[in-house]
């Protein structure tokens, strides 16, 4: 009886864990790292521009996050507008061609994201 129950737990375990790892999600805006910068032309001046400006927000971010004077929702909204802030700088060091294939590929990834939450 115990060897049964063991197996029975054992098996439910293993399913749990195998269904919790499956559909991992898919990206819905543009990727901002080295592979996607290259993708859409980017030279590698504009790859270390970029990569600054990602550094810089991220240590804001940490600082903000790490303020104990400000509450949950002040953290949210302060953190909305450093990516707000971060976005507007990294898309400033795109040429105009470069724009258009983020936003063509930001497109295109949420109608992917659309689509695969109606399926």
């Amino acid at each position: 009886m115990k060897k049964l129950l063991l197996t029975l737990f054992i098996a439910c375990f293993t399913m749990v864990f195998a269904h919790a790892q499956d559909a991992p999600k898919k990206r819905t805006s543009f990727g901002w790292d080295k592979a996607s910068l290259t993708e859409i032309g980017c030279d590698t001046d504009q790859i270390k521009k970029i990569a600054v400006v990602k550094k810089d927000a991220t240590e804001k971010r940490k600082k903000i996050e790490e303020d104990t004077s400000l509450d949950e929702k002040a953290k949210k909204a302060a953190i909305k507008v450093i990516v707000k802030d971060r976005n507007e700088a990294m898309s400033a060091l795109l040429t105009e061609d470069q724009r258009k294939k983020v936003e063509e590929i930001n497109i295109k990834l949420k109608e992917e994201a659309k689509a695969a939450a109606g399926s």
